[in-house]
């Protein structure tokens, strides 16, 4: 049997290893900015059954090497402010990525067509972009952040969100790689504490004891230059960093398009930023919903959370 579901995908792990389907696409792949058939399949079945899976190369890696030049300086800067916000209390910023100057902006980060085209494979047609913004481990970590789900209200038990992730370096356990949980996407609010007062929900502790005994937590391997795509309601946690140099990860969401959230990402107004998108996203089946802001209104807002700080667990009151 076992031999029958190997030769049916070979791509496919048994569950019981809990490590993710890791999807290569081959050259004409890349060219096309599709998937074909038997990549689709090994995708779409590590999606539905763990909730997440590793696109490798397909950005080049020297434009992450040139963003993640840019976020240690900015790390930097952060570090002088008072009063700076850590996730959890972990040495784990907020931080989103460099757009401006164009130098910034590369096309096989932000409009990625295999991205793209794996969106809408899992999420339907038509979904929408409402969210860049970053995450940053700092080295040296003492502090992990606990085991929780970003999917803060009701949801359905279908695909309705996913967010899409670009380590600026390699990651692994050795750097801080998101803890990720296998297959726990078909969780929902049951197993979460209520959001507390900047949003943050934890999984309760019998849910997590349970499921260590099975499935545990673990820290996957991500080359610089592959895209983690992960279901919204994934269990997953911030784990220390314990490298000499910060692990920066940019983080793009997507949108189904019957799910109506209320998430804008914001860009610089007057950088030609608006137009790249649009153009990079037409014929593409994605649609990017964004709010323009004066130049140094959005440098000051760029390390901000892109979503709204009131959670409704309604279905129609949807945030994502």
């Amino acid at each position: 049997m076992s031999s029958q579901t190997t030769e049916y995908m070979p791509g496919l792990p048994p569950k019981a290893l809990n490590i993710p389907v890791e999807v290569a696409p081959s050259l004409e792949e890349r060219s096309a900015g599709r998937f074909n058939d038997a990549n689709i399949k090994l995708f779409l079945s590590g999606m539905h059954r763990d909730g997440v899976v590793i696109l490798k190369d397909v950005i080049d890696p020297s434009h992450l090497d040139i963003i993640n030049e840019f976020m240690v300086e900015d790390t930097a800067r952060e570090l002088t402010k008072e009063n700076l916000h850590r996730n959890f209390g972990s040495e784990n910023l907020q931080q989103g990525p460099p757009l401006t100057p164009s130098k910034y902006f590369f096309d096989d980060v932000y409009l990625n067509r295999l991205l793209f085209h794996a969106v809408n494979l899992y999420l339907g047609p038509n979904a929408t972009w409402n969210m860049i913004t970053g995450n940053n481990a700092l080295p040296h970590g003492v502090k992990r952040q606990p085991v929780h789900s970003d999917a803060m209200c009701d949801h359905p038990p279908a695909p309705f969100y996913v967010v899409a992730n670009v380590y600026t370096t390699d990651a692994s356990a050795a750097n801080g790689s998101t803890e990720v949980w296998l297959g726990t996407h078909h969780f929902n609010t049951e197993a979460q504490t209520p959001p507390g007062s900047h949003g943050e929900t934890h999984i309760i502790d019998e849910y997590v004891q349970k499921r260590k005994k099975s499935l545990p937590g673990f820290q996957p391997t991500v080359k610089k230059g592959s895209i983690l795509i992960r279901d919204m309601r994934l269990w997953h946690a911030g784990v220390c960093n314990k490298s000499e140099a910060i692990r920066y990860m940019i983080a793009l969401g997507f949108s189904a398009s019957w799910w109506h959230g209320t998430a804008r990402f914001r860009i610089p107004a007057g950088t030609g930023i608006y137009e790249r998108l649009m153009h990079g996203t037409k014929n593409h089946n994605i649609t990017p919903l964004m709010v323009e802001l004066p130049p140094e209104e959005y440098e000051n807002l760029r390390n901000a959370h892109d979503f709204s700080d009131v959670e409704k667990m309604t279905y129609e009151g949807e945030v994502f």
